[in-house]
């Protein structure tokens, strides 16, 4: 096992990065160590990069299986799939501060476009639980990504 390997491994072992892409890891994980004097420095400034780039936006650690199961039992009810997205919303910092505006939000950032046919949300953070207040064509598609 090369020292990426177990740095790679380390980081994962987290509860908070667990559920990252290997790959990412690995990536950020390659530039630390060539910049650390240490193992341990390398790994410290990994979960750190990490950080920075997505888990300064969570108060908490989402239960991802969770949350999908929320969704889940709220299928097929509008309101109950709404005030599911809302609650979810609440454990993101971006999410969280457009609650307060959110029935009016999409509305008046798009009135000028027609409905959307398809979104790509790079990024995304929790934005894909904002879907039921997008204004989309009939079979619209929506594709987020996040790390």
């Amino acid at each position: 096992m090369t020292e990426l390997d177990e740095l790679v491994t380390a980081v994962l072992a987290s509860s908070k990065y667990r559920d990252l892409a290997p790959e990412l890891v690995r990536r950020i994980g390659a530039r630390e160590l060539a910049a650390r004097r240490s193992f341990k420095e390398a790994v410290k400034a990994t979960k750190n990069k990490l950080h920075q780039v997505g888990g300064a936006y969570f108060e908490t650690r989402i239960d991802y299986g969770r949350a999908a199961a929320r969704l889940r039992q709220a299928a097929g009810d509008e309101a109950a799939w709404r005030a599911a997205c809302r609650e979810l919303m609440r454990l993101h910092a971006s999410t969280r501060e457009r609650l307060p505006i959110l029935d009016g939000f999409y509305g008046a950032l798009l009135a000028d476009v027609p409905p959307a046919r398809s979104v790509l949300d790079i990024a995304c953070g929790l934005n894909p639980l904002t879907w039921p207040w997008l204004p989309a064509a009939p079979g619209a598609v929506y594709q987020a990504c996040d790390i």
